[in-house]
């Protein structure tokens, strides 16, 4: 089982995506990985958290939300006062050319929509695990 540990014993991820079923697989997916897991159901809800001083390592954001894209996320999150920002995941059913630009934009990283828990495990693990 792969679990990355942190100075408090457990590393947080943030899912945010609108798709509700998505989320649930993933948040399940992560809670047996051992991760400690928050849903965001968009980028606002998402940035609000962030705001309020939750602190996590990894964000799983979805890239092509209703309201505010993944892309637009990332940019109010490098303006947030306060850090460290968690690495970024784009989450998209894109192809992974079509996501070059938002990988571009920094040092993001890209898992497509329909992937398993073992290569949730494998990015995560990639991520510092």
């Amino acid at each position: 089982m792969a679990r990355l540990d942190t100075d408090d014993g457990l590393r947080r991820v943030l899912v945010v995506d609108d798709d509700a079923d998505w989320r649930e697989f993933l948040r399940l997916s992560l809670e047996e990985l051992g991760y400690d897991t928050m849903e965001a159901a968009d980028g606002q809800e998402a940035l609000d958290s962030l705001r309020r001083g939750e602190r996590f390592e990894v964000m799983l954001l979805d890239l092509n939300m209703p309201g505010m894209s993944g892309l637009e996320v990332v940019e109010k999150l490098e303006r947030l006062p306060r850090g460290p920002h968690p690495r970024v995941v784009f989450l998209t059913s894109a192809a992974a050319q079509d996501v070059g630009m938002a990988l571009l934009a920094g040092p993001h990283y890209y898992l497509p929509k329909g992937a398993s828990r073992d290569q949730l495990s494998l990015l995560l693990q990639s991520l510092g695990g």
